[in-house]
């Protein structure tokens, strides 16, 4: 038994050797044929940062925005920044050390000098190239889009991705504005007068940052009128513009001419070691003890015939901090006009002038309206005392005529039961070139059914008027209807004064059931009189009701009553 055991044993002992060397022989020649199947291709595939198995991913220092991804953009950078990019190659998530890595850092297009930077590294012991350099101060070359391109050669396999990112002042005062008290854009101010200093602000980076605002105006002998700092300022990211307020008084001190404001932002408060996010910004503002001004010209109408009154206002301003009394001259053209004199305009204040224009002895044409006021001693800015106005036309006078016309009549129906009121429509219209009063009479045959008047009807317009016919009383039969409208002075053409519509049928009501007045109040008196006979029944009966109850049941026993026969 025993070596009938073995022997069994052994064969299957030689049986699995011989399949374990047959798997080995396979696998062998799948590796050759692997093996040569690459080489043979001769083509060297590129497996990006998306791919499976190796990978490199760029990025940069600036957490949370640091670009880490396929093909992802990093938070922005300043001038003079450090900016540093990482190339991390993993392979299925594992950090490959000691890889070259080739770097290729592209500046923003531009016609003066396109940078470009070329670097290779090697991985360190964690799979990470890194490479750094500081970002030029230049706008027109360093300022716009970067771009980074990285790869790597991983066992025949080349792997790549690319990182963006935008180059710029981080936080910048885009524009600066000098405006009144009511937020309105000025440049010019009176001693004693509210300055307003806008300042839009943008922040191109992604995430907010907080800023330290500073304002210094200077008067025209570069003394200091206004200094001020406003810290932590939050500014949005993403570019989106906000803005910031400061506001003073020009002392009564202050010298006149030019005055300038420079504002910047920064970092920190400079004592704390702040610096600047980028250029400061300026803007110059005039400061005027005596200025007058025109602020509008408006005159109306627009279209007159020769000899007509052209209406002018002319609105006045004293931007100065003194009473001013001053000349205006309006033109038209190169033609005077008028003149009107100022007295006492108070400072910082307006007034309109209500200003007239016969044009009896103009020429026909286009004028433009005009006016300037004469400078009062020691103004310095003349720029505004001259404002260009409307166009006015000046027309030759065509032949004036007067011509009223009726257009047109129309009755509501064209047969009507007698008794009924029958509305009339009737058009009337001004054809001549004054407005007009006038009466229009409506008529039915010879027999005047009303009369309405007309009153300031303008030149080429039309009035539609109602006339009511009450038909009662009238015969059976047919009438003519005609409006006729009454002449007004100077009228020549009175053909068109009339007008004769067709006939309208006045004809007999269907006969009805004659009802006397009094069968209405028979109807209301009968409801009446069945409910007082109602009440008095009801009455009765409650009262009959009671007696018999008094005379039967308890009650009866009560008083002693005879129940049988009703004594007691």
């Amino acid at each position: 038994m025993l070596s009938e055991y073995s022997l069994k044993n052994t064969a299957a002992t030689k049986l699995l050797i011989q399949m374990r060397l047959q798997l080995e022989k396979a696998a062998i020649i799948l590796t050759i044929a692997l093996i040569l199947l690459c080489l043979a291709s001769g083509n060297v595939n590129i497996a990006f940062s998306s791919s499976t198995g190796g990978k490199l991913d760029l990025f940069t220092q600036k957490d949370p925005y640091s670009g880490t991804g396929p093909d992802m953009s990093s938070d922005a950078f300043g001038p003079g920044e450090s900016a540093i990019i990482y190339a991390l190659i993993t392979y299925n998530n594992y950090p490959v050390p000691n890889i070259p890595v080739a770097f290729e850092i592209r500046g923003p297009p531009n016609t003066i000098e396109n940078i470009t930077v070329y670097r290779t590294i090697f991985t360190n012991s964690i799979g990470i190239a890194t490479t750094s350099f500081t970002i030029p101060h230049e706008e027109e070359t360093a300022f716009g889009i970067w771009t980074v391109i990285s790869n790597a050669n991983m066992g025949g396999t080349i792997i790549q991705d690319t990182l963006t990112f935008k180059v710029g002042w981080i936080v910048e005062v885009v524009t600066i504005k000098t405006l009144s008290e009511n937020k309105i854009e000025q440049e010019k101010f009176a001693l004693t007068q509210q300055v307003i200093i806008e300042l839009a602000l943008k922040n191109i980076a992604l995430t907010e940052k907080t800023a330290t605002l500073t304002v210094t105006t200077y008067d025209s002998l570069n003394r200091s009128l206004y200094a001020t700092q406003q810290d932590n300022v939050a500014i949005p990211p993403n570019e989106t513009v906000t803005y910031a307020y400061f506001h003073f008084y020009i002392p009564k001190n202050t010298s006149l001419a030019l005055a300038t404001v420079y504002a910047n932002a920064y970092t920190a408060p400079i004592s704390q070691g702040g610096t600047p996010y980028c250029p400061e910004v300026s803007k110059k503002f005039l400061i005027v003890k005596n200025d007058v001004a025109i602020a509008n010209v408006e005159a109306f109408p627009k279209i007159v015939y020769k000899g007509d009154i052209i209406h002018i206002d002319v609105t006045v301003m004293n931007k100065g901090s003194e009473y001013e009394s001053f000349t205006i001259t309006v033109y038209g053209n190169e033609t005077y006009i008028t003149q009107a004199t100022i007295i006492d305009l108070q400072p910082f204040s307006q007034r309109t002038l209500k200003l007239t224009w016969n044009t009896s002895d103009a020429s026909e044409g286009i004028y433009q309206i005009s006016a300037y006021a004469i400078p009062v001693p020691n103004e310095i800015d003349v720029s505004d005392n001259d404002f260009i106005g409307d166009y006015v036309k000046i027309e030759l006078e065509l032949q004036r005529f007067h011509d009223i016309a009726i257009l047109n009549v129309i009755p509501v129906y064209t047969s009507v039961h007698i008794g009924d009121i029958l509305s009339v429509t009737v058009v009337v219209k001004n054809l001549g070139n004054y407005t007009e009063n006038f009466n229009v009479t409506l008529y039915q045959d010879s027999n005047i059914i009303g009369i309405l008047i007309v009153k300031n009807l303008e030149s080429e317009t039309e009035r539609v008027l109602v006339f009511q016919w009450n038909t009662a009383n009238m015969p059976e039969g047919n009438y003519l209807l005609k409006a006729l409208a009454s002449s007004v002075p100077g009228e020549i053409n009175l053909e068109n004064n009339s007008f004769v519509d067709g006939t309208v049928e006045l004809v007999k009501a269907p006969a009805r059931w004659f009802v006397p007045d009094w069968f209405y109040w028979l109807w209301i008196l009968l409801p009446m009189l069945a409910l007082l006979l109602l009440l008095i029944l009801i009455y009765r009966r409650r009262k009959k009701k009671d007696e018999n109850s008094f005379n039967s049941g308890w009650t009866a026993w009560y008083y002693c009553h005879n129940l049988r026969n009703k004594q007691r």
